[in-house]
């Protein structure tokens, strides 16, 4: 059910956790988040397909590596729409999909002592992405995907904190004939994709564990 699924993903993000040393969980950052998210158009045989841009959401786990680094892993969710803007003009609506980033990264923090409260980062991590037709006769599609970006972190209290960031999301090139095809036919015949680009601006709470 589509409902379930962002419970189903953060609840993936907790048992990958629990791979993790109890030592670096002692220093983890639970952090989640909403925002908005854009995404650049794509080139198909018959046209353009516009991916709608909506709002976002996600959960992520980070924990310490080293002084002024921490491993990450990441969850962003969208639900959106797709049309198809065809060669001749036209725009035919296409259907409601999904888009699911799977991730684990780095994040550097620009943190001058450690009794800092407001301090830069940057991000980069890379892992999969998830395309979710929610019109059952279109399969799913998987895409290798890597995402940078930066922001800032405001701490409130010790171990409560504002996180905002920027972040560019890049799934890969790939080519194929047949996406998103059922038994009522093909939503969009794929011959190759150009570029798909998406962006996002989120911000949240996060909570750090231990001292």
């Amino acid at each position: 059910s589509v409902l379930y699924r962002p419970f189903y993903l953060s609840l993936l993000l907790i048992i990958l956790s629990s791979f993790f040393p109890n030592k670096a969980f002692a220093q983890a950052e639970i952090f989640g988040f909403g925002g908005y998210q854009v995404s650049s158009d794509v080139t198909v045989s018959q046209g353009e397909v516009i991916v709608h841009s909506n709002p976002n959401y996600g959960a992520a786990i980070s924990f310490e590596a080293e002084r002024g680094v921490q491993a990450e892993i990441l969850w962003i969710g969208q639900q959106t729409t797709m049309d198809l803007q065809q060669n001749n003009g036209i725009t035919e609506p296409l259907f409601d999909i999904g888009i699911h980033y799977f991730q684990f990264g780095v994040i550097y923090d620009f943190r001058q002592v450690s009794v800092q409260k407001v301090f830069p980062f940057m991000s980069f991590s890379l892992g999969t992405t998830l395309f979710t037709p929610t019109n059952g006769e279109y399969s799913d599609e998987w895409l290798f995907s890597i995402t940078f970006g930066g922001g800032g972190k405001f701490y409130i209290s010790n171990n409560v904190g504002i996180r905002l960031q920027a972040r560019l999301l890049l799934p890969l090139n790939f080519s194929g004939g047949g996406m998103w095809c059922g038994s009522g036919g093909c939503g969009a015949v794929v011959g190759t994709w150009t570029s798909f680009l998406q962006a996002d601006v989120t911000g949240g709470i996060f909570v750090r564990l231990g001292k």
